[in-house]
């Protein structure tokens, strides 16, 4: 039951980042990367990919690098490897990896301006949400402390590790 506040948190900031996307005219497309970031978050907040300044770093870098291939390069696939590789590269180099961003510069070569900005003050509010989560939660434990080292998936319950 540890687990159910994590996914309905998910749930309810999926369906919040989903609305405001249709809200304001952009699409429940938008949603998605935002979507995988905040169950990444809440999942496992101890990974590095899970911090606030990862989740917000990682959606702006990609976001700029998916704009920058879309007025480079025709709309094709070639335009949305070239977001995602180098979306993912300019994390890498600032030290800010989050994998769900890479679909942030994808979308800026797929659809027009406003997702850009949409996706920045979403990652925004949702770094800045994630952070206050961390801070004040009172339970920050949860799976983090139980998860295996290697990152493999913890042994079922009743049975040996």
């Amino acid at each position: 039951m540890r687990h159910a506040s994590p996914i309905l948190l998910t749930a309810a900031g999926a369906g919040g980042v989903a609305a405001a996307g249709m809200g304001s005219g952009i699409g429940a497309a938008a949603s998605a990367p935002l979507a995988a970031s905040l169950a990444l978050a809440l999942a496992n907040p101890a990974l590095p990919s899970a911090r606030p300044v990862a989740v917000f770093g990682g959606h702006t870098l990609t976001v700029m690098a998916g704009g920058l291939a879309a007025f480079v390069l025709p709309t094709g696939p070639v335009a949305v490897a070239v977001a995602a590789a180098a979306g993912f590269g300019a994390m890498l180099l600032c030290r800010v990896a989050h994998p769900p961003a890479v679909a942030s510069g994808c979308l800026m070569v797929l659809q027009p301006w406003p997702t850009g900005l949409f996706l920045i003050g979403a990652a925004a509010v949702l770094g800045v949400a994630l952070l206050l989560h961390t801070r004040f939660s009172r339970d920050t434990g949860g799976a983090a402390e139980n998860d295996p080292a290697d990152g493999s998936l913890p042994a079922p319950a009743g049975e040996p590790q």
